[in-house]
């Protein structure tokens, strides 16, 4: 067999491996992962001291996959919300707000959360106050004093 020949037989087995690759779920991935690229936001492991809360203002230009993990790793529970900035500033004050659901995961532990959402600038908040569903343990009393409670988190936050 002349090298001609070989390379006219490899040529007819790339399409119907292209057709193949159509037909997989994930075997673009890579692709996507090419030409939009994984951007990290956020990337941190910190203390959230009671009765403080972390702030995290983003921005995407465009409809993105946000992807927010967090891992508690000692402490009380705490709270994680994603909102806008208009309901940031109701959850400040502490009066009754709204926040992203599929980005947010109250009295938490442990988080793996994505979701897409449209372009604009969100506000993801550590929560480690009594606003939110999980409340540090109130440990004051007539003879004792309230110790501080912090939670110590490890997280990260990316868009694609």
């Amino acid at each position: 067999m002349s090298l001609v020949s070989r390379r006219n037989g490899m040529n007819m087995p790339i399409p119907l491996l292209l057709s193949v690759c159509l037909l997989l779920p994930g075997c673009l991935d890579g692709v996507n992962d090419t030409v939009n690229p994984e951007r990290e936001l956020f990337d941190d492991n910190t203390f959230v001291n009671e009765d403080e809360h972390i702030k995290l203002t983003w921005t995407i230009e465009s409809a993105s996959t946000i992807r927010i993990a967090l891992d508690k790793q000692e402490g009380p529970n705490i709270d994680l919300y994603t909102m806008t900035e208009v309901n940031y500033q109701k959850y400040e004050d502490c009066d009754s707000f709204v926040y992203l659901a599929d980005l947010s995961d109250p009295n938490t532990d442990a988080a793996n959360l994505e979701a897409t959402i449209d372009a604009g600038t969100y506000v993801t908040v550590i929560d480690n106050t009594d606003c939110g569903d999980a409340q540090p343990p109130d440990q004051g009393g007539l003879l004792s004093s309230d110790e501080n409670d912090r939670a110590r988190v490890d997280y990260r936050i990316t868009a694609q």
